[in-house]
């Protein structure tokens, strides 16, 4: 039997109605749940640095930006000439930018950006990939946005998450998350030539912390789950670490630079 989320994914609509309540809703909060803290951003934005071979002449797209913290971060190791152009669907989300920020927020789905005339020299998507049907046609948008010489990022969470999450959580990011093989070979079917590299980050977080995260559905994969499914959930994470103050495990995340010779 097909499983029933690959199927919703085919509907633009329906997967369109739950990036649009995930996103809208966790706005005001997103900082609060995902910035962890300033070493774990600093961490995962040297590695995006290093990876897109950044330097202060480069133009740098931030696509599927958000609150643009890892953007942030980056401005504030390179001192790029050019202000970031951030891009992002929801503007619920650019209007945290701050607002001496050089960067330039457009309000704009991220493969229709793809679409649009202009030419980069390094491109970054965090954790946003998973969210578009066709991958392989915005990978040849962006292969011919990019200059000689250019990279296309991704920074993506691979579907077997390690998380302290309940089954039924940890089921549906195995079905919401895109297989990382599967990027690289259509990265390079769009003519890239890509390198994988990874970072592990140790997290320890409090658990009453963690558990108004999942509450709050932190992740875009719970906020498919319906409001039962939810509750059980965190019923069944409350019972497994009734013992537990301090959540320990790795975010393990996966870097794919995309060259375009």
């Amino acid at each position: 039997m097909e499983n029933p989320l690959v199927q919703e994914r085919r509907d633009g609509n329906d997967i369109r109605r739950v990036l649009d309540t995930h996103y809208v809703r966790l706005a005001n909060d997103y900082d609060n749940f995902l910035y962890y803290s300033p070493r774990f951003v600093r961490v995962l934005s040297s590695k995006m640095i290093e990876q897109l071979r950044l330097n202060e002449d480069d133009t740098l797209v931030d696509l599927g930006c958000g609150t643009c913290i890892y953007s942030l971060d980056i401005l504030k190791q390179v001192a790029l000439k050019r202000p970031v152009i951030g891009v992002d669907p929801y503007a619920e989300m650019l209007a945290k930018v701050p607002d001496d920020a050089p960067i330039r927020p457009i309000v704009m789905d991220g493969f229709e950006f793809s679409k649009e005339e202009g030419i980069y020299d390094k491109i970054l998507i965090k954790e946003t990939i998973h969210h578009i049907a066709d991958r392989s046609k915005l990978f040849a948008n962006l292969h011919a946005r990019l200059a000689p010489g250019g990279v296309l990022l991704l920074v993506h969470v691979p579907p077997d998450v390690q998380y302290p999450l309940f089954q039924k959580a940890l089921e549906r990011c195995r079905s919401w998350h895109a297989d990382p093989h599967e990027l690289f070979e259509q990265l390079q079917r769009a003519g890239f030539r890509v390198q994988w590299n990874s970072v592990d980050f140790p997290h320890a977080i409090p658990k009453e912390r963690y558990f108004k995260m999942v509450e709050g559905c932190y992740m875009s994969a719970l906020t498919t789950l319906n409001e039962h499914e939810l509750h059980d959930g965190l019923v069944e994470m409350k019972l497994k670490y009734k013992d537990v103050e301090i959540l320990e495990f790795i975010d393990h995340f996966d870097y794919l630079a995309a060259i375009r010779d």
